[in-house]
């Protein structure tokens, strides 16, 4: 999606299971990620500063820096937008 002031976001729905932490690289400069948790846990956000995050919980961080998600409980789920600026 386009905004009329240059912004483009993408939103993704994730379903995950224990295990490894899914580390991603920095996006584009000025990328910002919110993710909320609609079931199970996760930790998740800047890979050295991650949080443990439940249903319901929301949580906003820089894109354009390494970031993690990992699911705490089967069943994990969640939106996540990025924002593109």
């Amino acid at each position: 999606m386009d905004a009329s002031d240059g912004r483009r976001t993408a939103v993704y729905r994730i379903e995950a299971q224990p295990g490894e932490p899914r580390l991603s690289e920095a996006h584009m400069p000025r990328t910002a990620e919110h993710l909320m948790i609609g079931a199970g846990r996760a930790l998740a956000g800047p890979a050295g500063e991650p949080v443990e995050l439940g249903p319901g919980d929301y949580l906003t961080h820089p894109g354009d820096a390494p970031h993690v998600f990992q699911a705490l409980e089967p069943g994990t789920s969640a939106v996540i937008v990025m924002e593109h600026r």
